[in-house]
């Protein structure tokens, strides 16, 4: 019961998160881990929903930025929300970014240079979802 009652909520939570999106949606389905439903590329900017602690979300944007060589410059957060800034070896601007949707689940947005760029976007999700 307590587990179908836990994935219902997290189909709920992933339904808000692609009504709050505009353009083209891609959902990937899962219940398990860190990424806990879906993410959307639109209008540059890729959002995933994830199931982590902000202290873990901190750490975890962190090292996925050292795993890709990009330059951490700043960044901090707190429980309702997080930015951090990073450049590549091109120095383009990379921001990372999280808000809180519910008590446990937060939004990650991730924006590369000024008009997005879905693969490196992609490629930094993945390399912190590793950490998550």
């Amino acid at each position: 019961m307590k587990q179908s009652l836990n994935i219902m909520c997290k189909m709920l939570l992933l339904l808000v998160a692609t009504a709050h999106f505009t353009g083209c949606v891609a959902i990937l389905a899962g219940v398990g881990g860190a990424a806990i439903g879906g993410t959307a590329y639109a209008m540059g900017d890729l959002a995933v929903l994830v199931d982590a602690s902000p202290e873990h979300l901190e750490r975890a944007i962190k090292q996925g930025g050292r795993d890709m060589n990009l330059q951490y410059i700043h960044g901090s957060g707190d429980v309702r929300s997080g930015s951090y800034l990073f450049r590549d070896t091109n120095d383009q601007k990379i921001t990372v970014t999280y808000k809180t949707m519910s008590p446990v689940y937060y939004e990650l947005s991730i924006r590369v240079g000024t008009f997005g760029d879905e693969a490196m976007s992609q490629s930094l999700n993945q390399a912190i979802q590793k950490h998550l």
